[in-house]
């Protein structure tokens, strides 16, 4: 990916290179311009590592940390508030960030957040707190 600075407006230009069938394919599956859709991703994955908590209010255990912070970057991308994700996504990316195996997840990782407090089970969604929101 290359960068170019304009000095008129302070903005960047992002370019990359891709297979034309795969522009072709994903132009098709927008609603607007592949610019205006690149740029609102950058802009949610900018805003999740800006948004990143302190260390302080974070599980001690790496495990926790890790499946944590799946949770909440999951639910931040699947739903409007950041809060609820199904348990099904839940477990993959608590799998995928912490390495364990997705039948540990839940005794491993999302029983402790519960007691912790950092996510509440509610009908089949986990709702994920902010580190501030909890009362550790």
């Amino acid at each position: 990916m290359s960068r170019m600075k304009t000095e008129r407006t302070e903005s960047t230009t992002v370019t990359v290179r891709v297979d034309e069938n795969l522009k072709d394919d994903y132009t098709s599956a927008l609603d607007g311009s592949i610019s205006d859709d690149l740029r609102t991703h950058m802009e949610e994955v900018a805003r999740t590592v800006r948004d990143e908590p302190d260390d302080d209010n974070l599980p001690d255990d790496e495990a926790l940390r890790d499946g944590y912070m799946a949770l909440r970057r999951t639910a931040e991308a699947y739903d409007p508030s950041g809060r609820r994700l199904d348990v099904g996504t839940a477990i993959s990316k608590v799998a995928e960030r912490a390495g364990i195996p997705k039948d540990a997840v839940r005794r491993r990782v999302l029983k402790p957040l519960e007691q912790e407090g950092y996510i509440a089970p509610k009908w089949g969604d986990i709702i994920v707190y902010r580190p501030e929101e909890t009362t550790e």
